[in-house]
């Protein structure tokens, strides 16, 4: 354990040493773009449950990417040094997710002042939703890096990320539904991806 958290300090400074002034910009882009421009014109229509679960559910966007980063970075020394690199990459995640996602309920409420509240219990749902199919994302997209090459995970990224727009786009109206199925379904896929990573680090 000691392990682990020595190499999520080194892990999540490494990060930090990455976001130079073009990464702030486009999180400062990002967090304009959906955490107060969508959010003012969606207006009252943003605190849909649909779409505060998808909000819930962004830092998917986030944590595969800078995984496959990270493990880009070199091969990690131990199964704790790679498991920090999944960590980070979905703690920085859930960062922005949180980041847009009080933005955008901030936005809406001082648009409307609206009285009544989100649906907490469907997002606080979805948002455990986020955060399991972010590990299993980060955790995936690690092991392909491991096993193959930064940019076979990019790719496999690409076709999976299409496949849950296609997924969102024409079964939206789900996902606050089946969050609580999504999250255990992501937990065993993470899971299975971090085996395969302390198999491939053996």
């Amino acid at each position: 354990m000691t392990e682990f958290f020595y190499h999520l300090k080194r892990e999540g400074v490494g990060l930090g040493t990455r976001m130079g002034p073009p990464a702030i910009l486009i999180h400062v882009i990002l967090i304009a773009a959906f955490g107060i421009l969508l959010p003012w014109w969606k207006g009252v229509d943003f605190l849909d449950p649909v779409m505060l679960s998808a909000y819930a559910s962004l830092g998917i966007l986030f944590a595969a990417p800078v995984s496959v980063a990270a493990f880009a970075q070199g091969r990690p020394g131990s199964f704790a040094e790679a498991l920090a690199r999944i960590a980070i990459a979905v703690i920085y995640a859930e960062l922005m997710t949180v980041a847009m996602l009080a933005a955008g309920l901030i936005t809406v409420y001082s648009k409307t002042h609206f009285p009544l509240p989100p649906d907490l219990e469907t997002l606080g749902m979805a948002a455990v939703f986020g955060i399991a199919l972010s590990g299993a994302l980060a955790a995936i997209a690690g092991w392909i890096t491991l096993r193959f090459s930064a940019a076979s995970a990019r790719g496999a990224l690409r076709i999976i990320f299409l496949g849950l727009l296609a997924l969102f786009f024409f079964r939206s109206r789900w996902l606050p539904d089946v969050a609580g199925t999504g999250a255990l379904l992501s937990l065993i896929v993470a899971a299975g991806a971090l085996a395969a990573i302390r198999r491939t680090l053996a």
